[in-house]
């Protein structure tokens, strides 16, 4: 059975899925955004994480 977990890149601060104990999971996951190497705990596969507003809001186009 499969886990998942939201949480930031440790190096660029991206905001992720961790999605333990599915195809594809890795010990060594990349990040999807910087392609650093994520230290995990469990075998991970990483996605980014689009489902959640930004933190950070994006700024208005000039008129």
């Amino acid at each position: 059975m499969g886990f998942a977990r939201f949480g930031p890149c440790p190096h660029c601060h991206a905001p992720l899925s961790f999605l333990e104990g599915v195809a594809g999971s890795q010990m060594n996951p990349q990040c999807p955004c910087c392609h650093e190497v994520v230290t995990v705990q469990r075998a991970t596969f990483l996605m980014a994480d689009h489902s959640r507003a930004a933190t950070v809001p994006k700024p208005k186009a000039g008129r």
